[in-house]
């Protein structure tokens, strides 16, 4: 096994494994009262999804330099998927749009969706706008067919996690409320770990593609011995 297919597996077995011991130490920690650190926001649970958004904002914004520097194509939509991950994680860490719909639409009533309680639609609109941009970012996955599955795989969590906030849980019995919440953020650190796996097996792709040979450490020694 090369030392990138090491850093690969590394990879693709930490992160998740990282991430469900999170979900799980947090839930025995409460335990029975499991879902006070996961469901509700500014809580261990939501500020683990804030650190995921930013190191996949970190990765693409990687990218970008990556690719800039070598004079390809796409940095502008490395730079673009960067900053829409800074404001996810913004929104995740401060709870943004929790204080705009609470703060301002839900007291006004605003309510453009049927199935949903007043103001809960903004991340609806999140997710519009990211479809809409979905299959120029999808292009970017799939010179590895592993990043874009695990890629789609983070969108379709997305989705399910953006249909669950969506849903008025007020019309359901506080258990039952405590469960979909719980299993909302759950969907969400899903997605965001896809996220992350997808953007860094591309990094790792892109800085190991032997376009740029790195010296060894006994060239560095040897050229300094010859004074080159």
């Amino acid at each position: 096994m090369t030392r990138k297919e090491r850093v690969r597996w590394a990879t693709l077995i930490g992160v998740p494994f990282f991430a469900a011991m999170w979900v799980v130490v947090l839930g025995a920690m409460r335990w029975p009262r499991y879902w006070e650190w996961l469901a509700p926001e500014q809580t261990p649970m939501t500020w683990l999804e804030s650190v995921m958004l930013v190191l996949c904002a970190g990765v693409a914004l990687l990218m970008a330099a990556v690719i800039y520097l070598r004079d390809q194509p796409a940095a502008r939509l490395w730079l673009l998927l960067a900053a829409g991950f800074v404001w996810l994680a913004l929104d995740e860490r401060f709870a943004v749009h929790e204080r705009v719909r609470d703060g301002y639409l839900a007291p006004s009533g605003v309510s453009p969706i049927p199935w949903g309680a007043p103001g809960d639609f903004i991340l609806i609109l999140y997710g519009i706008a990211g479809l809409a941009l979905l299959p120029q970012v999808l292009r970017l996955f799939r010179p590895d067919r592993l990043a874009f599955v695990l890629f789609g795989a983070g969108v379709l969590l997305a989705v399910v996690a953006v249909a669950s906030d969506s849903i008025d849980i007020h019309a359901h019995s506080i258990d039952v409320e405590r469960v979909e919440q719980t299993a909302e953020e759950i969907a969400e650190l899903a997605s965001f770990t896809c996220f992350l796996l997808a953007m860094t097996l591309r990094l790792l792709a892109i800085l190991t593609d032997g376009t740029v040979r790195l010296p060894r450490v006994g060239d560095v020694s040897q050229a300094s011995m010859t004074g080159k």
